[in-house]
């Protein structure tokens, strides 16, 4: 499998692999509760953390064939223009304000590079795809520390088998499901 630095032209398909990816996330489905709603809103949110994150010198990583991304950003540099969010609802904006501040806080710092998104199409999870993806990304940045928010118990048990610890408690929103902060160390 080979992985590679996306490419401009391809920002439809990477947007589609992480909307497809998330759909069911905790977060994703918190943030969007109507599943109708939740397929037009993911592609919008998705498509502006994206360009945000390439503006913030950050990488998207994809595989050859396409069917997984890894979005990550220099930590602390994750600014997202708010205009990127249109089409957005008021209260899902509010809902992603209310998400980005508990992320912000919870943010380490220092030097770190920040795993955003790690997203798999549905055909080809399971098959060990995102930990390369990472792995791939891990490699990259060396002797950079790495940081993530888990948003499932089971993609905390992959963080863990590539080197992540917990990084403080889990934490969440206000009637959200919890993100555990997890850190790796070089």
């Amino acid at each position: 499998m080979i992985i590679r630095a996306a490419e401009q032209s391809e920002m439809d398909i990477v947007v589609d692999v992480l909307s497809e990816a998330f759909h069911e996330d905790p977060v994703s489905m918190w943030v969007f509760p109507d599943d109708e709603r939740r397929a037009v809103a993911l592609p919008i949110f998705h498509r502006a953390v994206v360009l945000g994150m390439l503006a913030a010198g950050g990488h998207v990583d994809v595989t050859d064939d396409l069917s997984a991304v890894a979005v990550w950003a220099p930590g602390g540099d994750e600014d997202i223009d708010d205009e990127a969010f249109a089409g957005l609802t008021g209260e899902e904006i509010g809902r992603l304000a209310a998400l980005f501040e508990l992320i912000t806080e919870h943010a380490p710092g220092g030097e770190y590079h920040h795993a955003q998104f790690i997203g798999v199409r549905k055909k080809a999870q399971r098959q060990g795809i995102g930990a390369r993806l990472l792995k791939h990304g891990l490699d990259r940045y060396g002797a950079v520390p790495a940081y993530l928010e888990a948003s499932s118990a089971e993609s905390a048990k992959l963080y863990q088998r590539l080197g992540f610890r917990d990084h403080g408690p889990a934490f969440a929103v206000e009637g959200g499901p919890p993100m555990r902060p997890m850190w790796r160390e070089p």
